[in-house]
């Protein structure tokens, strides 16, 4: 391995790997084990075509000789195959798996694959979206949903699994999910049960530019997707998986390596083989691995919000990542979070906080869980989107736990009412562009308004809490665009950290920056390289008085304005009437720079 605590690999596509011939390949080779170092490819069988046993056994052969491991790898992608599939209508060339001859072209495919290799993985085609005659009939009164939540399960055990294990006992079959978590049960991904057949899986962690793309995914989705798969199947998840396309510049393309880098993957995939070789966006990889290996090494395991997401759930999506670029550190799951009696402070303590979006009303028992978790002590924040469709499907249940309600309108904003450093005064900021949120009404001493926005002389909540039992549920008001908490005046977004922080360190200042928690006390800084962006200077806030934060070394000599120990900035109460107290320290990142560091504890 060319690195401590990650393979870095690689993957070569059919269509390639046919029609390069060995000294173009050995050429290429020199350049990626110069420029990046790769420790292990993925060598696609099919896609669309064959690769050519010859081909494959020239590449084992060469790639041997410079030290790098070979795998298989599918793309379920396929031409038509007779005339009748000229009628279908699919989305890339996917396969239509009521389609006879394609079903038995894929079993083709896996038996092929497990005969040349003992371990492959399946790229994210793996899906249907085929809505033909066939599909239609076989449906019958089925959802869509339903049908290919089923159909993708059969088809991943007897055309694939079955069939490869049949040939190849020994073979470990890997099942990648692509960065679009939030379509996966409208297409046929089940990673509610795939993960029970498939050895492993892996991640896509592909953001690309976020505004001129068509998925408009938040830069974030890099490293919160690695941690919800993580959750999904603890263990097994072997990496993240991002490419070159659709990134604007340079920062754009690496810093899909970093995040995903952050989230300790035991793999990180750059596809492809054919689209990295020669590519200038390639040649700063192998010195950004060798920083990051050296600061990844000295941290501990992630820590974050925890973001309850059930399978096959959709609503609000990606908002965990829109609250990630605004610098709170965020933890996705695919379960509900116990309940712990003894979660300690500080980072402990992140067990008995935990956020729901829309996403979460999936769950048709998630009133009961949110009652218990309040009732027993938890602190639950539930979002404007959860809000509102609680208070159409189960309007009792919430009411048990808050008065507020919704009666479809909205509410523009572009002055705010903030907190101050956590006491009861308050004080006003006005915001560069007004901002739509829904119009969530509370009971004004009933709910407690911890903000207020609106315009002149109305304004409503959009952070409050009530308590129940022995916790809170607080309510955060999102903005109608989720983007839009990127123009939330600085105020804002310290408020909005403060209130979901889990971990004992915040940071102030505009959005675009992330910060990234660890259960041994360390701690990163990244500052995105997005449109308009610019270095930003702003406080880490820590709870407690501390002595100072210790810069975790990443082999590079720091510049003169990053000393090693940061000395505190300042030492405040954060509470009226009490001691508690936290310890400022004044930064300043470059967009496309990170910083890792370890609180020092008195």
């Amino acid at each position: 391995m060319h690195y401590k605590n990650f393979k870095t690999v690689t993957y070569c596509v059919a269509g390639w790997v046919n029609h390069i011939t060995e000294e173009e390949l050995r050429e290429q080779a020199d350049f990626l084990q110069k420029y990046v170092g790769i420790d292990k490819i993925y060598l696609e069988t099919y896609r669309d075509e064959f690769a050519k046993k010859e081909q494959l056994d020239m590449f084992k052969r060469v790639m041997k000789d410079y030290g790098i491991e070979v795998s298989g790898g599918i793309t379920t992608v396929t031409p038509d195959l007779n005339e009748t599939d000229k009628k279908r209508q699919r989305l890339f060339n996917t396969f239509c798996y009521c389609n006879e001859p394609m079903r038995a072209r894929l079993k083709e495919v896996s038996e092929y694959t497990a005969s040349q290799f003992d371990e492959f993985i399946i790229d994210d085609f793996f899906f249907t979206q085929c809505q033909c005659e066939d599909c239609i009939r076989e449906k019958g009164n089925r959802s869509w949903e339903e049908f290919r939540l089923d159909k993708m399960m059969e088809v991943s055990r007897d055309l694939i699994i079955g069939p490869a294990k049949k040939v190849n006992p020994k073979v470990h079959i890997i099942i990648k999910y692509p960065n679009w978590r939030e379509s996966f049960a409208q297409t046929g991904y089940n990673p509610g049960q795939q993960p029970e057949i498939f050895d492993s899986i892996y991640t896509g962690t592909e953001t690309r530019h976020g505004a001129q793309t068509d998925q408009h995914l938040p830069r974030y989705l890099s490293y919160s997707l690695m941690r919800y798969f993580e959750s999904v199947a603890p263990g097994r998840n072997g990496g993240g998986w991002f490419d070159p396309f659709d990134c604007d510049r340079i920062d754009t393309y690496l810093e899909q390596a970093y995040l995903t880098a952050f989230a300790k993957p035991k793999e990180i995939m750059m596809f492809c083989w054919p689209a990295l070789a020669g590519n200038k966006r390639a040649t700063p990889l192998g010195f950004m691995y060798k920083k990051l290996d050296t600061i990844v090494g000295q941290l501990g395991e992630p820590v974050g919000l925890k973001t309850y997401l059930p399978f096959n759930s959709q609503g609000e999506d990606h908002l965990e990542d829109f609250l990630g670029m605004i610098g709170i550190p965020m933890e996705p799951v695919c379960e509900f979070p116990a309940f712990s009696e003894v979660a300690g402070v500080g980072v402990k303590a992140a067990a008995n906080k935990v956020l729901l979006t829309a996403s979460a009303l999936k769950d048709e028992k998630i009133m009961e869980k949110l009652e218990a978790f309040v009732r027993q002590g938890g602190n639950a924040i539930v979002t404007s989107g959860f809000v509102i469709g609680a208070l159409k499907k189960w309007p009792e249940e919430l009411g048990q736990l808050t008065g507020v309600s919704y009666r479809e309108r909205h509410l523009m904003a572009d002055e705010f009412h903030y907190n101050i450093n956590g006491n009861y005064r308050t004080a006003y900021v006005k915001g560069a562009v007004p901002i739509t949120f829904p119009s969530i009404e509370h009971r004004n001493n009933a709910t407690w308004s911890v903000m207020n926005a609106g315009h002149g002389e109305y304004h409503e909540s959009i952070l409050c809490y009530d308590t129940y039992g022995k916790g809170r549920l607080t309510i955060l008001n999102v903005p109608d665009m989720p983007s839009k908490l990127y123009d939330l005046p600085v105020p804002v977004l310290t408020q909005i950290r403060q209130s979901l922080d889990v971990c004992g360190v915040t940071i102030d200042g505009g959005a675009g920056v992330s910060l990234f928690a660890y259960d041994n006390k360390t701690y990163g800084l990244y500052c995105h390289t997005w449109d308009g962006c610019a270095p930003q200077e702003f406080d880490i806030h820590v709870k407690r008085e501390v002595k100072g934060l210790r810069r975790l070394s990443d082999g590079e000599k720091l510049m003169p304005w990053t000393i090693q120990t940061l000395e505190p900035a300042g030492v405040r109460k954060i509470k009226m009437q009490s001691e508690e107290k936290e310890t400022l320290f004044h930064v300043r990142v470059q967009p496309g720079d990170f910083i890792f560091f370890e609180v020092k504890y008195q």
